[in-house]
């Protein structure tokens, strides 16, 4: 199976915002060949609901901006994962999208989450200022038992420990153009990173953007 087809059915398939970055990307000297085609808008996701949300954010989105595209949910409400090793039907798949009219496809997927966690100490603490007033410490006192400096007493503040938690979310978005030859097909790779979202609508929101801009 070629590189493409591999690529493609890797996404088909699936593998087993406080704020948002572009941790990675590439693009072809034949991206520009997108403009003026009819897009198609597939986000791998074993849950439909999810499906439909981002297909409908990321394709209004590029509608917004003057850009043909479509959610597979609407046009191909069926679709599901192929064998990735079944190269026939993965070209029977990318050949009925052509019929329809969908030579760009935009590939979504949520490839990662992370949750970090990291504590923050704080830590109890006394001082001599009591004992010297502000005066400097005498040389006096280092040598002098009768004048040495008091043994401080207990801590008065405990020491404590805040745990902060950040989730990061991996994000990857792949474009390609279909009615290319094959070597060719692959047109753009976008993986974003958003961390600590206040929803999944911000997510959505913050990625159609990110694809958006790409495409504009």
């Amino acid at each position: 199976m070629t590189k493409y087809l591999y690529i493609l059915a890797f996404i088909l398939v699936g593998t087993g915002c406080s704020s948002l970055k572009l941790s990675d990307s590439y693009t072809s000297k034949d991206f520009e060949s997108y403009r003026g085609k009819r897009v198609l808008v597939i986000s791998r996701t074993p849950d439909d609901s999810i499906r439909k949300a981002y297909e409908n954010e990321i394709a209004s989105s590029l509608r917004r901006k003057g850009i043909s595209a479509k959610e597979s949910h609407l046009s191909f409400p069926n679709l599901r994962k192929v064998d990735a090793n079944d190269s026939e039907k993965i070209e029977q798949l990318v050949a009925r999208f052509r019929r329809e009219g969908f030579d760009i496809l935009l590939l979504t997927a949520l490839k990662d989450v992370q949750e970090q966690v990291k504590a923050q100490r704080s830590e109890g603490h006394n001082s001599l200022l009591d004992y010297y007033g502000n005066k400097y410490i005498t040389l006096r006192g280092y040598y002098d038992d009768m004048h040495a400096p008091p043994k401080l007493p207990p801590l008065e503040i405990e020491e404590s420990t805040t745990y902060l938690t950040s989730t990061t979310y991996s994000l990857e978005a792949v474009i390609y153009n279909l009615a290319l030859e094959d070597k060719k097909r692959l047109l753009s790779v976008l993986t974003t990173e958003i961390t600590n979202p206040s929803s999944g609508n911000s997510v959505q929101k913050a990625f159609a953007k990110l694809i958006t801009n790409e495409l504009k």
